[in-house]
């Protein structure tokens, strides 16, 4: 029997749908990955399936039947979520937190037992959480919050567990714990994992199975080597793909070369990017498939955000590696930034090699012009300069920097401007 079957699922925003005519089977025992551009209805499909979201056509089956029939304790007992989100509006500690996984298998006014702790201890061992087990939940890193609430799925016994982005913000080597944990739930325990997973290369090394989706759309479904691969991917994100075996892992790798096509209406706003040290390549990516119009500066030769920018041949000002930015360099920016409707500043860290970008900044918020900044995690070390990078953005703030929380939301800013 198949853990889950989507028979004709359809969702809407208004008239907008983002699920479309969607039909699937997921295996049971199988660790998939769904993979796909933003908006291609990957987030929506996991709330579907754990009844977050209610279709308007279609089903969605849990081991046959229907998930909108099943009580939300029943269903806890079936699937155990990991949402994007893992912000807590409520102070508990750690412990308790991941207690609350027992939940579904307690009756009413019934205590944790002794065995309902040590599930709770050692899903917290298997996450690199049990030294954090008497800390408030918001009083720890995003990284390490991301690590409960994944305890909090194991402890619920569930044959499925949904994870939505699990690993974004992760640094690689706690990406690799997380995965190589549901890895090991996959393989000893049967349990079935469903992942969105924005790094085809990871979804590869891990997933026996990948869903493909565009536009809401089903582009192929099935064992990764035969989804990943550069027919369906380039129907997917409209550039062309390398795709080879990584000598290491033995696993697919796939390398992102050139855009297939870009028939999108071009946009007559021009924004400029402050980035470096790849903060910027996402957002390039997003805004070049958006039609802007894109300088980028100043940023190192050789840098990845540098590579993204020549690849799609986006007017960039570079500097030599591991030195400050110059005069000529800064003045270039300068202008490009003179010459663009808005500026935008990734969460790159500051150090004293890029410090002078920050000039950048506050001559167009003098001059009158918008200026977003992407707002930097809680737990992420940004400023290297003793403090000075710090100061400099705050005085940047009291002019009228704008924080925005990353790419979703500038997207969103930009469509209400028109």
């Amino acid at each position: 029997m198949n853990s889950i079957d989507i028979n004709n699922l359809t969702f809407k925003y208004g008239e907008t749908a983002i699920v479309d005519r969607l039909s699937l089977n997921i295996r049971e025992g199988s660790f998939i990955s769904i993979i796909g551009p933003n908006g291609s209805g990957k987030s929506t499909l996991l709330k579907i399936i754990a009844k977050n979201l209610l279709p308007q056509e279609g089903v969605v089956l849990i081991n046959g039947k229907e998930v909108s029939r099943y009580k939300a304790k029943d269903l806890a007992k079936e699937i155990g979520v990991v949402p994007q989100d893992t912000l807590v509006s409520y102070d508990f500690s750690v412990e308790d937190i991941v207690l609350m996984g027992r939940y579904p298998h307690l009756g009413k006014f019934q205590q944790n037992s002794l065995r309902d702790m040590e599930i709770a201890k050692e899903a917290m061992i298997k996450t690199n959480t049990w030294h954090l087990r008497e800390r408030n939940i918001n009083e720890i890193s995003g990284g390490e919050r991301q690590r409960v609430i994944i305890a909090k799925a194991i402890v619920q016994e569930p044959r499925i567990i949904l994870l939505d982005e699990p690993t974004s913000s992760l640094d690689i080597h706690h990406q690799l714990e997380v995965l190589e944990l549901l890895k090991n739930l996959n393989n000893k325990l049967g349990v079935t994992i469903v992942a969105v997973l924005h790094d085809m290369n990871l979804a590869a090394r891990y997933s026996n199975e990948i869903i493909l989706l565009n536009r809401g759309m089903l582009i192929a479904s099935g064992k990764t080597q035969e989804v990943l691969t550069v027919d369906h991917l380039k129907r997917a994100y409209e550039m062309d793909m390398i795709i080879e075996t990584n000598i290491y892992t033995g696993t697919l790798q796939v390398h992102p070369i050139a855009i297939k096509n870009r028939a999108k209406k071009n946009k007559s706003l021009r924004i400029h990017i402050v980035c470096g040290g790849g903060s910027g390549k996402e957002l390039i990516q997003a805004l070049y498939d958006g039609g802007y119009k894109l300088s980028v500066g100043v940023v190192n030769e050789g840098d990845s955000d540098w590579h993204i920018a020549k690849l799609y041949d986006i007017e960039v000002v570079e500097e030599v590696p591991f030195s400050e930015i110059s005069p000529s360099s800064l003045e270039k920016a300068k202008l490009l930034a003179d010459a663009a409707d808005l500026i935008i500043m990734t969460d790159i860290p500051i150090g004293w090699g890029n410090i002078k970008n920050l000039e950048i900044l506050r001559e167009q918020l003098q001059d009158g012009k918008t200026v977003y900044y992407f707002k930097y995690p809680q737990d992420k070390k940004y400023d290297y300069t003793g403090g000075n990078g710090l100061e400099v953005l705050k005085n940047l703030k009291d002019m009228g920097l704008k924080g925005v929380d990353g790419i979703e939301k500038f997207l969103e800013l930009l469509n209400k401007r028109g």
